[in-house]
């Protein structure tokens, strides 16, 4: 009651609206990915079941593959219990998204978490780490530990356009091995559900914290 629901897809407007660049844009993510192209640009639930990302590859990445990633980087979602802290490293090259570090751990204040990020995962003074921005105090905690954290930048919309972006990548590799809760996460992460189990365009806030690390 009290709305007006109107269902549409960039193709029902005019494109000038839109711009040559946002045109091309969806054009080569329909030639290079269909699937994707069809969640994004026309707002469809797409694939058999209710995955959400479909581009996924769990395969061990070696230390030889490593040491050819160009950019890095570096996440933290924040947590205590039950939630956790989740801390992740990626590198992402042209549609690719690489995760191969991660720490996970519940009751840990953060000068433990520095400590153990230092000594077990070669954090460095200079690598940077982005960090949840709601947690301000945590931020301080880390910078005054030495580490450059600094906090992630937010908006509206942020949250699914950074899902949507994610979704949009040909291929999310990740190795089990050394990244055993983000390939769980990953993999099982499903769309909401209706009352009759169908699944609908809404993304769950539960069991994503390698995600939200990622994002």
């Amino acid at each position: 009651d009290g709305r007006r629901v109107h269902q549409s897809c960039y193709l029902q407007v005019p494109p000038e609206w839109l711009g040559k660049e946002f045109l091309a844009e969806a054009d080569a993510l329909k030639a290079s990915n269909e699937r994707a192209y069809r969640h994004m640009y026309l707002g469809e639930v797409t694939g058999t079941g209710a995955d959400v990302f479909e581009s996924l590859e769990l395969r061990a990445i070696g230390d030889e593959e490593i040491k050819t990633f160009g950019n890095t980087y570096a996440g933290m979602d924040f947590g205590w219990f039950p939630d956790p802290l989740h801390f992740v490293r990626c590198c992402y090259d042209k549609g690719r998204l690489w995760i191969y570090d991660e720490y996970r751990t519940v009751k840990t204040p953060n000068r433990d978490v520095f400590n153990h990020l230092k000594a077990q995962h070669a954090l460095g003074e200079n690598e940077e780490v982005i960090a949840d921005s709601q947690e301000q105090k945590s931020i301080s905690d880390f910078r005054s530990y030495g580490m450059r954290c600094i906090g992630a930048m937010k908006g509206p919309g942020s949250v699914l356009a950074s899902m949507k972006w994610l979704q949009a990548l040909d291929r999310i590799i990740i190795d089990p091995a050394r990244c055993p809760a983000a390939a769980e996460e990953f993999a099982e992460y499903e769309y909401e559900r209706d009352r009759e189990g169908n699944p609908v365009a809404a993304y769950p806030d539960k069991d994503n914290h390698a995600i939200d690390a990622v994002r």
